[in-house]
């Protein structure tokens, strides 16, 4: 692990432990979805600093995280050990899971004001030119898939693990 991913990785767990308060205190969605987005950022940024070069300025990082733990150019090996990191038998079962969950991380990933299209983010009132919306007063369908269904779930406890784990396959 390089200095740089030392240092996304410290924040994406004090982003994580935020997300983790917010969601016992029982906060708006927007503040929960907000720092659930964040840490999954910078752990996916902490993931694709490993190359020593630094990713693109922009909140997009989730799912080239993914799709970067499964690059065949990591070799056979070391998709098996990711995946096993991940609980997954073998890199296609994990493959099958991000193929599962990629909506659903493209959805995360765009809920910041600059991806939203000027619609529901966790930030702002919207649309920017007339604000008809806030986040504090909206329902996010994006909350209650993260939280009720199992995809959802299942993603939310991904990104746990990828805090928790991430010196095992940083």
């Amino acid at each position: 692990m390089n200095d740089a991913q030392k240092l996304w990785w410290e924040q994406a767990k004090s982003d994580h432990d935020v997300f983790v308060l917010l969601r016992r205190a029982g906060v708006h969605e927007c503040h929960m979805l907000h720092y659930l987005q964040m840490a999954a950022e910078k752990i996916s940024k902490a993931y694709l600093w490993r190359s020593g070069t630094a990713p693109p300025r922009s909140h997009v990082g989730l799912m080239p995280f993914l799709q970067a733990l499964l690059s065949r150019g990591l070799g056979r090996k070391e998709r098996q050990r990711i995946a096993e990191i991940f609980d997954y038998a073998r890199p296609e079962d994990m493959a099958a899971w991000v193929r599962q969950v990629s909506p659903l991380a493209h959805e995360l990933q765009n809920l910041t004001p600059d991806l939203s299209n000027n619609g529901p983010n966790t930030e702002y009132p919207w649309p920017r030119e007339k604000p008809a919306h806030c986040p504090a007063l909206h329902s996010f369908a994006l909350w209650a898939r993260l939280r009720d269904a199992e995809p959802g779930r299942k993603l939310v406890k991904f990104l746990a693990k990828a805090i928790q784990r991430f010196e095992q396959f940083a």
